[in-house]
């Protein structure tokens, strides 16, 4: 079966917007910057930091990974988490964007 330009114009958008979605919650930006400072973390190191019940991370870390900003690795009965490769480079420049348009992002009455 063949997809059109248009049909697949709009799963790419729609793909585009649940990673927007994912990056929108401030638990998964907190595990993300937490897995960039430490290089990679299991859901129990990221309890002891975020302060949040396993069962909610485990639902943030497989939002993140189906969503392609994270991957994980197993190792006997532990599951490590780190950010994908450029991940930490987007976030960069995310960051650098805000240094320069913090007042008007914040003043932005639409996205709250």
């Amino acid at each position: 079966m063949s997809v059109s330009i248009e049909e697949m114009s709009e799963a790419f958008l729609e793909a585009r917007a649940r990673v927007f979605r994912a990056l929108g919650d401030e638990t998964r930006l907190r595990i993300l910057r937490n897995l960039s400072e430490e290089g990679e973390m299991n859901p129990s190191g990221l309890r002891r930091v975020t302060g949040k019940d396993l069962n909610l991370l485990s639902h943030h870390l497989s939002c993140l990974e189906n969503c392609g900003l994270v991957e994980s690795e197993r190792r006997g009965r532990n599951v490590f988490y780190r950010p994908k490769d450029g991940v930490e480079e987007f976030f960069e420049w995310v960051d650098e964007h805000l240094r320069g348009e913090m007042d008007s992002v914040l003043c932005c009455e639409v996205v709250e």
